[in-house]
């Protein structure tokens, strides 16, 4: 975690100021050193509430690891101040781990993607099945 603190310029953010989009490249990691963020996934035409994160929380590492898009959206909540490092100081923190190591790392974070769509899914046919049985 020091070593991602050391690595990183501090940006500050707005109350609701997005910080990262869902479906954008991944080009940094952050830390949360003051105040709240909130981590949101659209799911069909509804924004789904993921987390709340607050100081010392870390995000947008799993877009870097995997390579892939930014799998939800990241917005301040109140006045929030992040570190960021960048893709290639981030590739290069993780070259310094054996190769085993980071095969692991790239199976959790493919493991908790896939986790975390499926916990969406359910939690809104729950919603949906909620809302359906009030109605009655």
């Amino acid at each position: 975690m020091n070593l991602l603190k050391d690595a990183s310029i501090v940006q500050r953010f707005s109350d609701g100021e997005v910080i990262i989009s869902e479906g954008i490249t991944s080009n940094n990691a952050y830390i949360v050193l003051r105040g709240r963020v909130r981590v949101t996934k659209k799911l069909d035409r509804k924004t789904v509430v993921i987390s709340t994160l607050k100081e010392g929380d870390i995000f947008g590492e799993m877009g870097l690891i995997s390579k892939t898009v930014r799998s939800a959206t990241v917005s301040a909540l109140g006045d929030v101040e992040v570190g960021f490092i960048d893709k290639e100081k981030f590739d290069e923190l993780l070259d310094t781990l054996p190769a085993d190591i980071r095969t692991i790392i790239h199976a959790l974070v493919h493991r908790l993607r896939s986790t975390t769509d499926m916990m969406i899914r359910i939690g809104s046919e729950l919603e949906n099945t909620r809302k359906q049985i009030r109605s009655m």
